[in-house]
């Protein structure tokens, strides 16, 4: 299991930019659900989506095994089968650091300002994050975390050249995630 079929120890593919928000997409063309945590930030669930998850994931394996061209991406709108579906009560207008990706589904979430704490925390000399600054998200399933289904995310200065490439849907969303390998998100 990794997400979008790269090892955990490869470098950071996400570059963000400080102070920026993002909608991620964690698409999950599988049959359980994985519990997704991002270190360092809160966001809010904006919704669910259901997805063919089979079609999915066999095009998403193919472009794999084809060698990735960006223009034989599976672009996500094309594998959609219903409405977006509110967040869960337990969800709705509440900070989050972990959300639950459904199986066959595309869950979307939103995390606003991405500031690290720059400065001294806890009068710990030195302890503020210093730009670039590196965090991960993984599937908190601890057998999954062992298995590479986390990947690092890179925080950048504001007006810092960046690598936004596309993760997934073919647009910038840089959380958006799919674990190759038989899984998906």
């Amino acid at each position: 299991m990794t997400f979008n079929a790269v090892p955990f120890m490869e470098p950071s593919q996400d570059f963000i930019k400080a102070g920026s928000t993002e909608i991620w997409e964690y698409i999950n063309p599988n049959h359980d659900a994985h519990p997704m945590h991002v270190h360092l930030v809160n966001f809010q669930v904006l919704n669910r989506q259901p997805i063919d998850a089979a079609a999915y994931q066999a095009d998403y394996e193919s472009w794999i095994n084809g060698g990735r061209k960006p223009e034989d991406r599976p672009v996500l709108a094309n594998y959609l089968t219903g409405p977006p579906i509110p967040p869960d009560p337990d969800e709705a207008r509440s900070n989050k650091d972990t959300v639950k990706a459904y199986s066959e589904m595309v869950t979307r979430i939103i995390i606003q300002e991405f500031n690290p704490p720059t400065g001294t925390i806890a009068s710990i000399p030195n302890s503020g994050a210093v730009l670039p600054a590196t965090y991960i998200h993984h599937c908190h399933i601890l057998e999954h975390e062992d298995d590479d289904l986390m990947r690092p995310w890179t925080i950048v200065a504001d007006g810092a050249q960046t690598d936004t490439g596309t993760t997934d849907t073919g647009t910038t969303d840089h959380g958006t995630t799919d674990h190759g390998g038989g899984h998906g998100h």
